[in-house]
């Protein structure tokens, strides 16, 4: 069993970027999301078995998405569960429709899905228990082509993401 998750995955330019704009609170009492496992969620799964990981990996690649720019726009703070956060005020419509066919794909495959509304954002630090927003905004623009399958590894330093499958997005 692996533990995985569908995401968009950064490219190591726009991982610098968005690591730079985490470090503004490296000063503050909470665990900063290490560099490389910054990337924002599409869908969620847990466990999931050899068997059901493989009609994954060969079914994903039959989504026909388009490639899309995502601008991030502010930094958020989920008081439960302890998440800051960078996110959008415009979720661009080839993301939600990437959404809507990655959870259709592993409904199908009779896996669970998280049921909340989606919120794209990528999580910079957890346990956070206050923090101090910035109120200057910012506008950093990420051309999304591709989507990932990953999995996250449990290690003794916290948890390592390691892409299984990439599959690109229509340009």
């Amino acid at each position: 069993m692996a533990r995985l998750f569908f995401a968009l995955w950064p490219d190591e330019e726009t991982r610098t970027a968005l690591n730079n704009i985490a470090q503004q609170f490296n000063d503050e009492k909470f665990r900063l999301v290490k560099k490389p496992n910054l990337h924002i969620t599409l869908e969620f799964l847990g466990e999931v078995s050899e068997q059901d990981q493989q009609a994954l990996i060969e079914n994903a690649s039959t989504i026909n998405g388009d490639s899309f720019e995502l601008v991030l726009t502010r930094i958020g703070w989920w008081q439960q569960p302890g998440i800051l956060w960078i996110g959008t005020n415009q979720i661009p419509e080839e993301l939600l429709k990437l959404f809507k066919s990655i959870k259709k794909l592993c409904k199908k495959r009779g896996l669970k899905t998280d049921k909340r509304p989606y919120k794209p954002h990528i999580t910079i630090a957890r346990k956070v228990k206050q923090v101090n927003i910035p109120t200057e905004t910012f506008e950093f623009s990420w051309q999304v082509n591709s989507f990932v399958l990953v999995e996250s590894v449990s290690t003794d330093d916290g948890a390592i993401y390691q892409v299984v499958k990439e599959w690109p997005l229509r340009a």
